[in-house]
């Protein structure tokens, strides 16, 4: 119990650190420390939701999941915006001028897409984390039982290495800690090595975590074993498209992910039928990994950054118009025309071909509880999208050996879909009509430039509105800038070349 107490106590000594900068300066009144905190299972519940609180301000409090979709160069602002709102966010998006975006003061008050870069609250996050994973090993006997305990060590695992793998999806190398206390001063860590640390740690705690719950309001919102799948498989693909020597080791780590969590989660995880399709989208469903829990109706609101997704892709009630529409080249690659396609009649109106402010994207519209606000949890990983990571990796596998079961793992999703099914070529066809399928099915999820950036396709205008070249993608313009403070008293700390 000694152990415990220190452990919480260097929390607040850490903050005079100098390696530790802002990030461990202060800590939240939420987290009692002292002999009278962990003493019960409430204890234990209570610090662990306030992790999940923590995390989910984070990252739904400023825009991420927004510029994610964004980024990707398909949207356009429409004359209406223009002419009345002149949002410039699209477009510093859209042309990844993030250094004039960080200076952008009026949208920024909404959208805060200038917090993005400060790091500082994801290590507190983190080390919150180790913190827990700690005092739960070294608990007095009786305040939980075995079950308990490993869950409740796995989810703080997931959580650890989710918060690591965003960071490395927005900052490239970052530094790597791997105790709760945070000592000694370090720089950033390749990235590369970092995904792997994690994901050796995430398979070995992976265990520990249900595939469900029998208590419907934990389902999705607190991680089960498919969450910790899922975060392996988008570990390992990231990992293939920047460790090219190792990329066949990654396809076949992936593949072999999949399988396991299609044919071993004992009936926890379906596809939902398109006729489901709102309730998949108002969470909780069968079909979901991991997700924030919202719910409009009791109060339950986060930030703007993903919710503003709607905002944006409807025509605005007083004005019957949107304020963004997407360029047809690449619509016509999501749904090519003539083709049947459950989607494209649920989650568009008729104007999908428009490019213009009269077109609408509905797939979240049913969500709307008030205002621009989902009345529905926030996705994160699903059972959809770990299949189709799934058919990616083996469609990359050496000498075509996975193209088959590829298809299928595609035409899963098509049939679910009600879509003409893919009977095509392998190879590049095949590959390419896997990711166009991941486009269209988890379009406005927050996966899309992340796709991009990872299969290298930003760099190719078929792909993109605004590729980025070879030479400024090495020196990282696919990242986001890194906050200065993080130079303050570190000698070892460097920022992203690309935004010097």
């Amino acid at each position: 119990m000694k152990r415990i107490i220190f452990a919480i106590g260097m929390i607040f000594l850490l903050g005079t650190l100098p390696s530790c900068e802002k990030f461990l300066d202060t800590e939240s009144p939420d987290k009692e420390s002292g002999a009278s905190f962990w003493q019960t299972r409430e204890d234990v519940e209570k610090f662990t939701n306030n992790l999940y609180a923590e995390m989910a301000d984070i990252l739904l409090d400023n825009s991420f999941f927004l510029a994610a979709e964004f980024r990707t160069g398909i949207y356009r602002e429409t004359n209406f915006s223009r002419s009345g709102f002149n949002r410039v966010y699209y477009n510093y998006l859209v042309t990844n001028d993030l250094k004039s975006l960080m200076r952008e003061t009026y949208w920024n008050s909404f959208f805060r897409f200038n917090q993005i870069p400060e790091w500082g609250a994801y290590f507190k996050v983190i080390q919150s984390c180790g913190v827990l994973i700690d005092a739960v090993e070294n608990l007095d006997a009786g305040i939980l039982d075995e079950t308990d305990k490993k869950r409740y060590m796995g989810e703080a695992v997931f959580v650890r290495n989710f918060m690591y793998f965003i960071m490395v999806r927005l900052f490239g190398d970052v530094p790597y800690y791997t105790d709760p206390y945070f000592s000694g001063i370090i720089g950033r860590s390749n990235f590369v090595d970092v995904l792997n640390s994690c994901i050796k740690e995430v398979d070995e705690y992976k265990d520990y975590l249900p595939w469900s719950y029998t208590d419907p309001k934990m389902r999705a919102v607190r991680p089960t074993r498919g969450a910790m799948y899922a975060l392996m498989m988008h570990m390992n693909m990231w990992n293939a498209g920047f460790d090219d020597a190792n990329k066949e080791k990654y396809y076949q780590e992936t593949a072999r992910l999949g399988k396991e969590l299609r044919e071993t989660n004992n009936g926890a995880y379906r596809l939902l039928t398109v006729s489901e399709f709102r309730q998949l989208f108002r969470g909780g469903s069968q079909e979901g990994l991991f997700e924030f829990t919202q719910n409009v109706n009791y109060g339950e609101v986060r930030g703007l950054g993903y919710q503003y997704f709607n905002d944006n892709v409807l025509r605005q009630p007083q004005y019957s118009q949107a304020y963004v529409y997407w360029l047809n080249k690449y619509i016509e690659k999501y749904y090519p025309i003539g083709e049947v396609d459950k989607r494209k009649e649920l989650w568009f109106d008729q104007n999908i071909y428009n490019e213009n402010s009269t077109a609408e994207f509905l797939k979240f519209k049913g969500n709307t509880g008030s205002g621009i606000a989902f009345d529905g949890n926030l996705i994160v990983f699903r059972y959809a999208d770990a299949i189709l990571l799934e058919a990616e990796a083996n469609a990359e596998l050496t000498g075509g050996t996975g193209e088959e079961l590829a298809k299928q793992l595609l035409n899963m999703i098509r049939n679910r879909a009600e879509a003409t099914l893919y009977n095509g070529l392998g190879g590049t066809d095949l590959k390419d009509a896997i990711f166009w399928e991941r486009c269209k099915e988890l379009q406005g999820e927050g996966h899309a430039f992340y796709d991009l950036v990872r299969t290298r396709r930003i760099l190719n205008s078929e792909y993109c509105s605004n590729p980025i070249s070879q030479s400024a993608f090495l020196r990282g313009a696919w990242t986001w800038p890194i906050t200065e403070t993080a130079l303050v008293n570190n000698p070892y700390m460097k920022l992203n070349e690309y935004w010097r």
